[in-house]
């Protein structure tokens, strides 16, 4: 009977207990979830509080100040822009079904029209389908309130999480850095360092063009007289942190929103939106981000692409910073394989 030897024994079980590792992470993956945004949180946070600290400020006062202000504006845009996210959403539910109403009023009046068997049962088919994609629309929308509702968990902690982790930064990063070889700390700070300069170039850039995007796709939805121009500009500015897509995928709601109202509508919103983009993507993009992700357009599509046929909406928003890293990476393997 073959005797297993201690490098086998030690191998197996290394692997036993990564995949005892892995399959209590996933029990917990909650918790887990809680703590990694809590970090992106904390990252987010760490220049703005290094600035306040630069001012004389301890660094428990920084985060504090930083925190207090954070809460403060999100109260006062709560206060203020909540109420009406709220009754427009209720008006959009409370339409959706006058819709599937007149589809069917729409198939009535063909049923009536002398036209071949075969035309009548395409309309009555396409009814059946748009009413089912109407209230499944409805449906989703009521599961996705109560889902954000029930992630309330991590609205509470992950914050609390990101105070620690910022208060204890540098002894975080150092404690992990001493499990390391004197020479794999090293590469590891130089990716660490290349991939934090991409990360921040993209965070600032897109959130700052995308908070522009919706504050002037919103303000021209109210200037047109939309009903919905405040949901309009936050599905805008959420949907711009997709390059090239974000257009379409914003768009297409906020002209749909003003057709419900009427046609005039939809063409002002149509071309409010096309001004937009074209003096976002002409003159705001290229001043505020030019090319400092040193990644191809083809390269961005493809990510965004596939980003979104594996992850769907969340793909395509996390493609681009997943794939500035993958860059990093990439390039420092191969340097350092050139040099071997």
């Amino acid at each position: 009977m073959p005797v297993i030897s201690n490098k086998t024994g030690r191998y197996i079980l290394l692997m036993v207990v990564v995949l005892a590792t892995i399959y209590f992470l996933y029990m917990v993956r909650e918790v887990v979830i809680t703590f990694l945004i809590g970090a992106i949180l904390a990252y987010i946070l760490f220049r703005p509080v290094q600035y306040i600290e630069k001012k004389g400020i301890s660094r428990i006062w920084a985060i504090t100040t930083l925190y207090i202000v954070v809460l403060g504006t999100f109260i006062v845009f709560s206060w203020m822009a909540l109420p009406h996210v709220v009754e427009e959403l209720s008006d959009i539910a409370f339409t959706l079904p006058k819709y599937a109403d007149q589809a069917q009023d729409v198939a009535a009046k063909v049923e009536k029209m002398d036209l071949p068997a075969q035309v009548h049962q395409l309309v009555r088919e396409n009814t059946i389908k748009i009413e089912k994609y109407i209230y499944s629309s409805l449906k989703g929308f009521i599961a996705v309130f109560y889902k954000l509702i029930s992630k309330i968990f991590i609205v509470i902690f992950a914050p609390i999480l990101a105070f620690y982790m910022l208060k204890d930064w540098e002894r975080i990063r150092d404690s992990f850095l001493k499990l390391l070889s004197p020479q794999t700390r090293r590469s590891f700070q130089v990716v660490g360092g290349e991939i934090d300069i991409a990360l921040i170039n993209f965070l600032k850039g897109h959130l700052l063009i995308s908070l522009l995007v919706g504050i002037a796709t919103g303000m021209a939805a109210f200037i047109i007289g939309v009903k919905f121009a405040l949901l309009i500009g936050i599905i805008s500015g959420i949907s711009n942190l997709v390059p090239y897509f974000g257009p379409l995928l914003g768009g297409i709601p906020a002209v749909a929103l003003a057709l419900s109202e009427s046609s005039r509508l939809a063409i002002y919103m149509t071309l409010a939106i096309l001004v937009i983009q074209q003096l976002e993507s002409n003159f705001i993009t290229p001043r505020i981000i030019g090319d400092k992700l040193g990644l191809h357009p083809l390269v961005i599509v493809f990510a965004l692409m596939t980003g979104g046929q594996l992850l769907g909406i969340w793909g395509m928003l996390l493609a681009v910073p997943v794939t500035a890293v993958f860059k990093v990476i990439v390039n420092f393997m191969f340097f350092k394989m050139v040099e071997q």
